[in-house]
């Protein structure tokens, strides 16, 4: 019997582009759990929340990185009278859909373009959200930069090159709704993964109130990369005082600001 060089070969490189695929799932899987994996690919944008306002809440998506203990770990404290809030989105993400939404010519995305991405903070600038209360796409951040330190309001170029293992940065952002903010971000780099921690520095708040202290408040940007894909979870981590003020505003703004990010992060590659 003749063999058909051509078709085995065709059928070779399909069985390896599967096994290739069908790896990248297996990780993304171990990394996230099976019961989570399937929530996300039975969602269409292979997406899924948690929240919660319990003092005492848990995080359920967190996927198995060598930062999760790190997150884990530094927690923000909670006080039994405030407002305690834990916004989590996980994600599930194809290179080329991100390739293709940053209308990129790359042929792939690897864990150190992911670092430039996560420390190109002044590309946040003018980044739209979706208000709630105003019904509206609105610019989010009217600036966003790299800052020398708490109390600096002069801009520095953005610091994104290199490993990000163990770099610290400061940025500030004039938020549409809470004003000018200062952030301490701590970046952590370790083979796939890549860990983005943001501090909040000084108080937040609107209307004169400022019901968010000086780090009561992380925002935890977590990716690895699994191959032809990433695994991106957002979190928000806070304790905020005067429950009664910020018990509908805090869960409405963040979710937003959840989502702006997000939007933002599929469109730098």
């Amino acid at each position: 019997m003749k063999l058909n060089f051509k078709k085995l070969a065709v059928l070779s490189f399909l069985i390896t582009g599967l096994g290739i695929q069908l790896s990248a799932q297996d990780k993304a899987k171990a990394l996230v759990g099976e019961a989570n994996f399937a929530k996300l690919l039975a969602n269409p944008q292979n997406h899924i929340m948690s929240t919660s306002e319990d003092m005492n809440s848990k995080m359920i998506l967190l996927p198995e990185t060598p930062y999760s203990s790190r997150i884990l770990n530094n927690r923000v404290p909670r006080k039994e009278k405030n407002f305690s809030y834990l916004c989590e989105n996980l994600y599930y993400l194809k290179k080329d859909f991100l390739l293709k939404q940053s209308g990129s010519s790359a042929k792939d995305i690897t864990i150190d373009d992911v670092a430039r991405v996560c420390r190109s903070v002044s590309k946040m600038q003018g980044m739209m959200y979706h208000s709630s209360t105003k019904k509206k796409d609105m610019v989010l951040y009217k600036k966003c930069y790299m800052v020398s330190g708490l109390g600096s309001k002069e801009p520095i170029p953005d610091q994104n090159t290199g490993n990000a293992d163990g770099q610290v940065s400061y940025c500030l952002q004039d938020d549409n709704s809470f004003g000018e903010n200062t952030y301490k971000l701590s970046y952590f780099q370790q083979g796939d993964t890549l860990l983005m921690e943001f501090t909040i520095l000084d108080k937040m708040g609107f209307l004169g109130v400022y019901p968010i202290k000086p780090e009561k408040m992380k925002i935890n940007v977590l990716v690895t990369d699994c191959g032809d894909s990433l695994v991106l979870y957002l979190c928000t981590d806070l304790d905020a005082e005067n429950p009664m003020l910020v018990k509908k505003q805090i869960p409405e703004s963040m979710g937003e600001r959840m989502d702006a990010i997000y939007k933002w992060f599929i469109k730098q590659f």
